[in-house]
């Protein structure tokens, strides 16, 4: 699904519940912000995706190979366009129980036996482990919700981004998410983005329209817009409210969808007139 260049920013008089000591984000600094975590949400998407098609795949394997499955998984994608989806354990060293190749367009899943990076594997691993103690203990007590993770890499840096999952209550579920730079070896965590406010959910429901409040923040951020796309499908219509802005998408006649902003602006008091003497 691809979201388009956003079509619209108004203003819009509403009352809101914006903290006194909340800067108003420009709207400049609120659209750079906006597609530079779209595209994150979008690529996280994608992951999600190869992992449920690949998910059924390792169900497939026999008892033998599945012992050897420690719960480290993750995918990649490669120069070529190919996702390289791995299943294994990490002990100092990363080992494989499956390695399946995952078309970026189709999404056609089939199992190699080709030599895959091990190096990457291993700093996967690490970067995985060492960002689940810190959300852990960000999250102390309430680290109690499924959480999916998403591993992406450059040339300098794995970034590891958490956000919750779809419950198995049937829950949809917003106000947490934690994301992680590290350094290309995933020995040391270099940036951190935590956010907590309260865990807060839905379940589906196609003719009800929606608000996810992020009341904290100034800017649409990865986690809420990863819902929006994510859970649009379960509902009417997502909106997500922020500080000083609202954003939803509008579908376009040929299926197309198109990004939708909307500016909060507090009304201003009237002034009261004065009484005329007698």
């Amino acid at each position: 699904m691809k979201y388009y260049l956003a079509i619209l920013i108004i203003c819009l008089s509403i009352f809101s519940s914006a903290q006194d000591n909340s800067i108003p984000a420009s709207q400049e600094t609120f659209m750079k912000l906006h597609y530079q975590n779209s595209d994150i949400a979008a690529k996280m998407l994608a992951y999600d995706h190869v992992a449920w098609v690949s998910s059924d795949s390792v169900q497939t394997l026999s008892e033998e190979e599945l012992s050897t499955y420690g719960g480290q998984w993750f995918c990649y994608l490669d120069s070529i366009g190919v996702y390289h989806a791995l299943y294994g354990a990490y002990d100092s060293n990363y080992t494989l129980t499956a390695h399946y190749l995952v078309d970026s367009i189709t999404y056609a899943v089939n199992r190699s036996f080709a030599p895959f990076d091990t190096t990457l594997a291993s700093s996967y691993s690490k970067a995985y482990n060492l960002s689940l103690s810190r959300k852990r203990e960000f999250l102390g007590m309430d680290d109690r919700l499924r959480y999916n993770h998403f591993i992406f890499h450059t040339d300098s840096t794995i970034s590891v981004h958490f956000v919750p999952a779809f419950q198995p209550n049937g829950y949809m579920i917003y106000g947490a998410e934690q994301h992680y730079t590290l350094n290309s070896d995933a020995t040391k965590i270099i940036d951190t983005l935590e956010y907590y406010d309260e865990y807060r959910g839905y379940q589906q429901a196609p003719v009800k329209e929606i608000t996810i409040g992020f009341d904290k923040l100034n800017y649409n951020s990865i986690g809420a817009l990863f819902f929006l796309m994510y859970y649009e499908q379960y509902f009417k219509s997502i909106t997500i409210r922020t500080n000083n802005y609202i954003t939803t998408t509008i579908k376009g006649k040929d299926g197309d969808i198109s990004w939708l902003h909307a500016e909060r602006v507090q009304p201003k008091e009237k002034k009261k007139k004065k009484k005329k003497r007698n």
